[in-house]
């Protein structure tokens, strides 16, 4: 059986995405980084790699890598939730910079 080399592809390119994200401490950036080069080089060697799908090996990678999958996914989508709350933040100072700027018209 071929390893799932596509959601492997997924979680290498989340990881490039996320250590690239100016949102994140510089060492988690840095983590994502290393983690997503070494993802990378195994991808490479696993390409047209065949196991046995009922060794414990293959089902625990192979549970791992979709629990990965799904973590990074949650972890993309806060990070976007993080991103659209600082721009509501500062859209909503700019309204109140303009009733502040009519309130002080109004008072003049």
């Amino acid at each position: 059986m071929l390893f799932d080399t596509q959601t492997l592809t997924r979680i290498v390119e989340r990881s490039f995405e996320l250590s690239m994200s100016g949102a994140l401490p510089t060492e988690t950036r840095a983590q994502y980084l290393v983690h997503g080069k070494r993802l990378r080089e195994l991808l490479m060697q696993l390409l047209g790699a065949r196991f046995d799908a009922n060794s414990a090996e293959f089902k625990l990678a192979t549970d791992a890598m979709h629990n990965t999958n799904h973590a990074l996914a949650e972890a993309a989508d806060e990070l976007n939730k993080v991103t659209q709350a600082v721009a509501r933040l500062t859209e909503l100072a700019g309204y109140l910079d303009k009733a502040l700027g009519i309130a002080r018209r109004a008072v003049s």
